[in-house]
């Protein structure tokens, strides 16, 4: 999926993608990659009572993966009743990912 920004990204800011999760089956989990198929973050929710939506969740995106204000990120479900086999997330399983921009401060002395 192509994703782009909502503006040109400040100095002080870091790029993030906000994933609106629906229902997914216990155990289960979105695993978000780049393009190159790099790992770069997973969603996992935990305590989500059955039938009903996981929510919102961030995961950061490295600056590296951007090109010209857009990237283009895989997202995959993995189940624990199908070890090895990822699939493509279902329109329920995933109802949305939007870029966002996050301030971020200096680094601590």
């Amino acid at each position: 999926m192509l994703l782009a920004l909502p503006r040109d990204r400040a100095a002080d800011e870091q790029v993030a993608v906000r994933i609106t999760v629906g229902t997914l089956a216990k155990g289960a989990r979105i695993v978000v990659k780049t393009a190159e198929g790099e790992v770069v973050g997973a969603v996992a929710p935990f305590g989500v009572l059955p039938g009903r939506k996981a929510g919102s969740f961030m995961v950061p995106v490295p600056l590296a993966a951007m090109k010209d204000g857009k990237v283009t990120l895989q997202l995959e479900v993995e189940e624990p009743a199908q070890v090895g086999k990822p699939r493509a997330p279902t329109k329920t399983e995933v109802e949305a990912a939007n870029l966002e921009l996050m301030p971020v401060s200096g680094t601590p002395e």
